[in-house]
Formats: C-alpha cells, structure tokens, sequence
C-alpha cells in the first residue's frame, strides 16, 4: 500500500481531496503536487478530508500554508475537514487549528 493516497472530488464549490496514510517527507512531492495542480486548475476553495492521516510531519504544515495562502489570494477558501487526531495535534502545535477547521 503507498504510504499516501488523495482522492479527488470536484464539487459545486471547488475540489476536495480525502487524504489517507502519511504526509512526511518521502512523500511532499506528492502532496504538494496535487494540491498545486488543482490551483494551476483554477480551484480556489480546495478542502482535505484528513480522517485516514496517520501521519503529519512539518512539511506536510509547510504544504497546507502555502495552499492556505494560495487560495486566500485568489479570493477563494481552505478548509481541513473531519482532521485525525494526528493532524489535530500538529495544528494544535502549530496554532493553526482555529484558521483551518471547519
């Protein structure tokens, strides 16, 4: 099994990736990848379900601003939907928990 899977659901309101397994730093090309191709798409209201992320490192923080910042200069939204306890706590950490979930 990948250590990582996104999968991607258009909606009326943008595109929403469930994420599932680990966010470190074997996998950020990744990750950073389709997050930035939805954006070259013209998504600007992206939201990750992040239930099934066993895993978050500092980059996968790194990652998630950079979209943030992205989407907010478009004028659109970001959002992380239904977070793992993991992901909680490295929000939590980072003090980005009450910007992001929703």
């Amino acid at each position: 099994m990948s250590e990582l899977t996104m999968d991607r659901v258009e909606t009326n309101e943008g595109i929403k990736f469930n994420v599932t397994g680990r966010i470190t730093t074997v996998n950020e090309n990744f990750f950073g990848k389709k997050l930035s191709d939805a954006l070259e798409e013209g998504f600007t209201h992206i939201v990750l379900n992040m239930r099934e992320v066993t895993i978050m490192t500092s980059i996968g923080i790194r990652i998630i601003l950079k979209t943030y910042k992205s989407c907010m200069e478009a004028g659109g939204k970001f959002q992380i939907e239904d977070p793992s306890e993991v992901v909680k706590n490295v929000l939590g950490l980072s003090a980005l928990q009450q910007m992001m979930v929703g």
